[in-house]
């Protein structure tokens, strides 16, 4: 039976005698239109492997970095605090990062709210237990841990405690509930807001930019690193030169464009998520702050815990700045 099943997968063509790689992502637009348009990516990526490449997209930043972790995926787009995660816990390695149309390879977290309601952040920050949120999942960076700490925190305030109701989704679920009129205030990222402007111009009218970030790098690439050499040099090589060099480049660039209004990938590497552990840091200890239920032992103990994490992240990640 064993030589059997030897000369069957000897027999098989190298594209299906191995396994498929999946490629992974959050698709904040919705699960079948983020499918759609990296499909025709997946098929180039796997003309280029000798291999058949899946698409995977995850509902949230936390589903893609468990199934990451579980070898579900072999290769994530992914918000740099859910990199953080699969670098520390997932066997992950980030390898690039996208670059926007016009060469953007930065973002901003914004907050919005209605036009003629609240005009700036002071105005939301003055209204306690009044004002619904809409906020992203806790594994997002840009709508989620950049606004909790840069644009609350930062003014003494828990978002959770701050506003009278909290929910969370993604940009597009955060953009519809504060143009239907069912919360005051979303945090969406710069770039996604341009996507839905594109796609819903009547309701991105009725919106107004509250406040904004600095900038951040934007959405990293991992690979697993318990992935072959060879394979993670065809699949590092594919994303460098893609959109970039041959007589397919300007298609693919037309395919980059479609997919997430992409120009191409730039060459990076776990330094990239420096940024995002002092964001983590500080948040935590604010968080640590603000928690009466905890005694005082038990507070530092937290607290060195997190300072230990901090540290070994750090080591990790390549250093001080």
């Amino acid at each position: 039976m064993l030589r059997l099943l030897t000369a069957i997968l000897l027999a098989l063509p190298p594209a299906l005698a191995q396994a498929d790689v999946v490629f992974g992502f959050v698709a904040p637009r919705g699960i079948e239109q983020g499918l759609e348009d990296w499909q025709p990516i997946a098929d180039d990526m796997s003309r280029v492997l000798g291999q058949r490449v899946r698409l995977l997209a995850a509902r949230d930043e936390k589903e893609l970095s468990e199934r990451f972790a579980r070898n579900e995926i072999q290769i994530a787009r992914a918000s740099s605090q859910a990199a953080l995660d699969m670098v520390e816990h997932g066997k992950g390695e980030v390898f690039s990062r996208l670059v926007l149309t016009g060469g953007k390879s930065e973002y901003r977290a914004l907050l919005l709210s209605r036009k003629g309601t609240l005009p700036t952040l002071d105005a939301v920050l003055a209204q306690p237990k009044k004002l619904r949120y809409a906020s992203g999942h806790s594994g997002n960076t840009a709508s989620y841990l950049i606004p909790q700490y840069l644009a609350f925190a930062k003014g003494n305030v828990l978002a959770e405690q701050h506003f009278k109701t909290v929910q969370y989704g993604n940009s597009l679920d955060n953009f519809r509930a504060l143009a239907d009129g069912r919360v005051d205030v979303a945090a969406l990222s710069n770039d996604e807001l341009l996507k839905l402007q594109e796609r819903f111009p009547r309701d991105a009218e009725k919106l107004q930019v509250i406040w904004q970030s600095t900038p951040f790098a934007y959405d990293p690439l991992l690979l697993r690193r318990d992935l072959p050499a060879a394979q993670r040099q065809k699949i590092t090589s594919f994303f460098a030169q893609y959109g970039k060099v041959g007589p397919n480049a300007t298609r693919e660039q037309e395919k980059l464009y479609y997919a997430d209004q992409l120009a191409g990938f730039l060459p990076s590497s776990n330094r990239q998520l420096r940024e995002v552990t002092d964001l983590q840091l500080f948040h935590a200890l604010f968080r640590l702050t603000l928690n009466n239920q905890l005694a005082g032992d038990a507070r530092k103990n937290q607290e060195r815990a997190l300072y230990r994490r901090y540290d070994q992240l750090v080591g990790i990640l390549g250093g001080a700045y």
